[in-house]
């Protein structure tokens, strides 16, 4: 894009989530600069403490944006806990307690804003039935 995009306001519908609970994480996003423009906001997600190393971060939801010059836009992605899970020592895929970072921006080395939030409860097995989607939302502003 030959414009310039300013991310703000990252937040967290809740702090902390059962292990099948859903969160939502919502940012603004602004065309700074003089012409119309496009991105893609990313979000992506970090768990620093598993059973097993995971990936250091992790894609989970992404939405093109097109903006005039000036303008704003609020772009939230609903992720179900399922989305944080992962195949644990006993090959089995898992949902597991503990801190969860997502994190937010144009690419995985450019994530301007970041936010944490606690996975509660007993580690959960995932059945066949997991939801891997992350659902976005786009309320274009002024």
């Amino acid at each position: 894009s030959y414009t310039h995009f300013d991310y703000s306001e990252l937040s967290l519908s809740e702090d902390r989530i059962a292990t099948d609970g859903t969160i939502e994480a919502s940012v603004t996003v602004t065309n700074t600069g003089e012409i119309d423009g496009a991105t893609v906001v990313q979000l992506y997600l970090t768990d620093p403490v598993a059973q097993v190393t995971r990936p250091v971060i992790q894609l989970v939801g992404f939405a093109r944006t097109h903006l005039a010059a000036g303008q704003s836009a609020r772009v939230s992605f609903e992720l179900h806990a399922d989305r944080f899970s992962f195949t644990g020592k006993d090959n089995e895929r898992i949902v597991e307690p503990g801190a969860i970072l997502l994190s937010v921006g144009e690419s995985s080395t450019d994530r301007r804003l970041s936010a944490a939030f606690t996975l509660e409860g007993a580690q959960r097995a995932v059945g066949r039935d997991y939801v891997m989607t992350t659902p976005v939302s786009i309320e274009m502003g002024s």
